[in-house]
């Protein structure tokens, strides 16, 4: 690990500094269990854990791969819910045209889902 001197040198200010060392140790913290997650699934059941190389490697290998994928949005499941109900409801609403209720719910629910259905495809994309 580099020193203080060395970072300041390099052009870290004083919060980017105290930044960096937060990062560093967040990582270093994340690596630890992801290697120690591999070295347990290496382990025999009769045995203790002992993380080599190979498993503080794959961790590293583990962190890179979901570098920059995309989160799913909580409101994913919420919308795509909603979408279900609503075309439920407009099903509802087809099957009774011929009562007053019928067409204004079927029109407002097929609307409704559509809207939905838009919205999770273009603006909440699940990774």
């Amino acid at each position: 690990m580099r020193t203080d001197q060395e970072l300041t040198q390099a052009g870290l200010t004083t919060s980017g500094l105290k930044r960096y060392k937060d990062a560093v140790a967040d990582f270093e913290k994340t690596l630890l269990e992801k290697a120690i997650v591999f070295a347990q699934a290496d382990k025999a059941d009769d045995s203790s854990v002992e993380v080599t190389h190979d498993h503080v490697r794959s961790g590293a290998m583990a962190m890179a791969a979901s570098l920059g994928k995309a989160k799913a949005s909580p409101w994913a499941i919420p919308v795509q819910i909603g979408e279900y109900v609503f075309t439920a409801l407009a099903g509802i609403g087809g099957g009774s045209l011929k009562e007053s209720w019928g067409t204004p719910l079927f029109v407002l629910s097929v609307a409704i889902a559509v809207v939905l259905f838009v919205v999770r495809s273009t603006r909440l994309k699940q990774p």
